[in-house]
């Protein structure tokens, strides 16, 4: 019984084995029937056109694809779906000669460069070859230029302890230059450095940071830099009191006034280079109005010196009486 059971198993078995490989027999029959087929395939060339003067002409708009149909057979096409370099390339300069215009648009007829593109394509295995599209544009603009002083507002100083900015910080270079059509330049009225912040600043040193991107929107437009170094002038720092009188600007009715006290004592920080030369007469402190309800105005610190930096003021208010 059993061994009438296992001859059936192997005589199914041997049947589903047959039938599988007749399956695949049949499917690279129909595989290699199919592929050696000719049927059109598509194909889209990296195109580079030429004999553009850079330098003078900007590049608003220009096509930067080709695409042919071609005629081959599928072993063909699979083999040439492998090759990833694929390029053409198109001298436009003698139509660009020709123009004579600040502005140049150009559709360039396709059957003109028949050969030339065949000539740059793997006609292996290949019956036929045929451009998708009749014409090529490009447009060139005379190319302008306009100048541009980096804005540093978008980057952030923090410098160590008991260290300071010293003088105003210097652009390097001062000036960026933007390359392009007058269109394009119209569209962009400012350049900024990018944000972000510089930490830890102990000493004078430079500090590279690339410009925001916004101009990069417009296809045709090239600057002179794409970054600008940032010197920082760094001094250490100290502490120093200095006693400044209080002036006032009263009401004409009052013709006196009494200030208790009369002067303040500013706490400041100062550039340790400054230090022996910064007195209270550098320092201008007043007091204005009159107030409501109470004897007591707060002064306020009208100039100081330019590098230096104002921690408090002591006594904080000043009482005045009126002496009429």
């Amino acid at each position: 019984m059993e061994s009438s059971e296992t001859s059936g198993l192997r005589q199914r078995l041997k049947q589903s084995r047959a039938f599988f490989f007749s399956l695949i027999a049949i499917a690279a029959i129909w595989l290699v029937t199919s592929m050696s087929d000719s049927r059109v395939y598509r194909e889209q060339y990296c195109l580079i056109i030429e004999g553009i003067d850079r330098a003078r002409y900007a590049v608003p708009s220009i096509d930067s694809v080709l695409t042919v149909d071609i005629t081959s057979n599928g072993f063909n096409a699979l083999r040439r779906g492998l090759n990833k370099n694929r390029v053409i390339h198109i001298d436009a300069s003698r139509q660009i000669a020709a123009s004579k215009s600040e502005e140049i648009n150009l559709s360039l007829n396709i059957n003109e460069y028949i050969d030339i593109i065949r000539n740059q394509i793997d006609m292996r295995g290949v019956s036929s070859m045929k451009p998708v599209t009749a014409e090529l544009h490009l447009t060139l603009s005379q190319r302008c230029s306009k100048a541009f002083v980096p804005q540093i507002e978008n980057v952030t100083f923090q410098f160590a302890a008991m260290k300071g900015l010293y003088g105003k910080p210097v652009i390097i270079p001062d000036t960026v230059w933007l390359y392009g059509s007058q269109a394009s330049l119209d569209k962009i009225d400012v350049l900024r450095a990018e944000q972000q912040t510089i930490k830890d600043i102990r000493t004078s040193s430079k500090h590279r940071v690339k410009l925001e991107a916004e101009w990069r929107g417009c296809a045709d437009v090239y600057a002179s830099t794409e970054s600008i170094e940032i010197f920082i002038p760094v001094e250490s720092y100290i502490e120093k009191a200095v006693t400044v009188p209080v002036t006032h600007t009263m009401p004409n009715s009052y013709k006196r006034i009494q200030l208790y006290p009369s002067s303040v004592k500013l706490n400041c920080l100062v550039p340790r280079r400054e230090y022996d030369d910064i007195n209270g007469t550098e320092f201008v402190v007043t007091i204005s109005g009159i107030a409501d309800s109470s004897k007591y105005l707060t002064p306020i610190v009208r100039e100081f010196p330019a590098n230096v930096r104002v921690k408090s003021i002591d006594p904080p208010q000043i009482q005045y009486i009126i002496i009429k």
